[in-house]
This record gives structure tokens, sequence and C-alpha cells, in this order.
């Protein structure tokens, strides 16, 4: 089963698989952004998968594998 919502949504709930869309640095550029990619990322229990489609966002880099 998959559920899609937005990040903001997600705050205090657990996946065991969390797929961000849309990971550029671009759409992630004010602090709110970052607030929202960071629960996004942190959301995922097993495994989580950032795509984009140009520039890696650098913020990508700092989460722990």
């Amino acid at each position: 089963m998959a559920i899609i919502i937005p990040s903001y949504m997600a705050k205090g709930l657990e996946f065991d698989v969390v797929i961000v869309y849309g990971g550029n640095e671009e759409h992630y550029s004010s602090d709110l952004d970052k607030k929202l990619l960071y629960i996004a990322c942190t959301r995922a229990l097993h495994q989580l998968v950032i795509y984009y489609v140009t520039k890696e966002n650098s913020l990508a880099h700092k989460v722990k594998k």
C-alpha cells in the first residue's frame, strides 16, 4: 500500500520507505522548506529515496546512510 502525503502532514509518523520527489536544491531554498525536507527524510525507518532532475541537493549529503 502506498500513501502520498505532503511532508508537513507526516510529522510524527514513520514509514518503512520514504520517497522524496523533486529533491532539487531550488525547491528547498528557504528555512521552512529545509525543515520540511528534514521532516520528510527523518520519517523513513528503512529506506530513503530522493529523486532529483538536475543538480543534487547539497543537503542530501548530510543524511546518515
